[in-house]
């Protein structure tokens, strides 16, 4: 049964007078965009959290932000990474790294050396870097090895990297909330043009 046969029902019920029925709150604007905010943030932590779980690494993707692997990995591609144990990587493998220098920053690199000196240990260079880097890095420091590239769709995420990307975030957020309280005012007309 239709909503609009429920609320003739419920008229008939009453008498003949008119009810005022108002709307259930998951019908409000606000309710919807709040369920759909929430929505894309579960799905998107939900796939991470997929991916960290089926690639085994606390980093399963990344967006290549820097030019050191063109023609390899362009600028704004999108890579998952998968865990490996540092024994089985070899000369020619492209890998995942902490820097040594910042540890907080991740660094993409193809493996020019394994050194097993003191400890085992890479030597790294970038495609398209002319020289190998000037650090060693510890097997520790391994995040993991390149398991597929998506090209280019990593570059609305370093666009939406600082202010503007906030900005463009805010924007459509609000562009959201008007277009749902527009069409609720469309309905309200439409209900209101029936009784």
């Amino acid at each position: 049964m239709g909503e609009e046969a429920c609320y003739r029902i419920w008229g008939i019920l009453v008498g003949s007078k008119k009810v005022e029925v108002r709307r259930p709150f998951y019908r409000h604007p606000v309710v919807r965009v709040v369920v759909i905010l929430v929505l894309l943030v579960g799905v998107s932590y939900g796939l991470v959290g997929g991916l960290r779980i089926v690639l085994g690494t606390e980093t399963p993707l990344m967006v290549v932000s820097s030019g050191s692997m063109i023609p390899t990995l362009n600028v704004g591609d999108i890579i998952l990474v998968r865990s490996i144990n540092p024994n089985n990587i070899t000369v020619g493998t492209i890998m995942i790294f902490h820097d040594p220098q910042n540890y907080d920053l991740l660094i993409v690199h193809r493996v020019a050396e394994v050194n097993h000196y003191s400890g085992l240990n890479f030597f790294t260079k970038g495609d398209n870097n002319p020289l190998r880097d000037e650090w060693r890095v510890p097997a520790s420091d391994v995040i993991g090895v390149l398991a597929y590239t998506v090209p280019y769709v990593g570059l609305v995420s370093l666009e939406l990297n600082g202010g503007v990307g906030l900005t463009l975030i805010i924007a459509l957020i609000a562009a959201l909330i008007i277009l749902e309280y527009r069409g609720s005012s469309k309905d309200k007309m439409r209900e209101g043009g029936k009784r």
